[in-house]
Formats: structure tokens, sequence, C-alpha cells
């Protein structure tokens, strides 16, 4: 006897329906698991802190050489940018940190870094070029300053 469609799926429902359910539940409990252990791991690796003098400095990828350490010459690769988006300058310096030879959010920021590790600081105009900017150049007065930090040599 040939069976309809809708014989077959009458007893055939309890059973596939069962085993769809099963299936969907598993899926739905490993990408929760996925998400968790993302979000986990997302957290571990852009961990941010805000000074008292307003210095943001986020730790994108954390590096694991050499220690940048006051008085010691420093390499950094940079990207540097304004509130609006706009690139004002890039790519690479070397300078005694923390010998004044650069704006302070600098020698702040990158203080502590390791060989390798990528930081984005966020540098109000009073550790940057306050109130003048830079006269005749890219950043006007009162500029908060965006860059993107790695540290190449410590």
């Amino acid at each position: 006897r040939v069976r309809s469609s809708r014989e077959t799926l009458h007893k055939m429902q309890p059973k596939s329906f069962a085993l769809v359910g099963a299936g969907l539940t598993l899926a739905l409990l490993a990408c929760a698991a996925l998400l968790t252990i993302s979000s986990q791991q997302e957290s571990e690796l852009e961990s941010t802190q805000v000074l008292a003098d307003g210095l943001k400095i986020t730790d994108v990828r954390a590096g694991s050489g050499a220690e940048a350490q006051d008085g010691e010459t420093v390499k950094v690769h940079y990207t540097g940018k304004l509130a609006d988006g706009k690139v004002f300058d890039s790519g690479d310096i070397s300078f005694a940190l923390g010998q004044g030879q650069v704006i302070k959010g600098w020698d702040q920021g990158l203080k502590g870094m390791r060989v390798g590790g990528v930081r984005k600081l966020v540098i109000p105009p009073s550790l940057a070029y306050g109130s003048t900017g830079t006269p005749g150049g890219p950043i006007p007065p009162d500029a908060t300053l965006f860059f993107d930090v790695k540290l190449i040599k410590a």
C-alpha cells in the first residue's frame, strides 16, 4: 500500500521533531559557549584605563618583549588622528621615554608597554599641544588626539 504524505509525516513526526529539537538545542548551546569565550578573550585583550589627567590608554594587544621604561630609547610605529578621524601624522619614531622629547601623553601612555604590544591613546589637549595647537600645522587649538601605537623597540 502506498502511504500518503500525511500518513508518513504523522508516523515520523514524534521521532523526527525530537531529533531536530535536540539538534537545535545543541547548536544553540554551542553558539552561546562560543560567544562567551569570544567576549572573554576580547575583554582580556582590550583593557582600558583612564588616568586622573584624562589620558585614556587601551591595550589592544599585549606585547611579550622588553618593557618600556623612563630613560630608555623606544621605537614606536604610530598613526595620529584628530577627533574627526582625519590622519595628521603616521610613521616610526625613536625617542628617550619620559624625557620630554615628545608630548606628555606619549611619555605617560607608553610607559610599561611591552615590545610587540599595541595601544590606543586618547590624549587630551593638556597632555598634547594645548590651546595653541601647532600654529600653521595640522593640529588645531584644544585638540584631543587619537593615536594607534605599536612598540617596536624598548
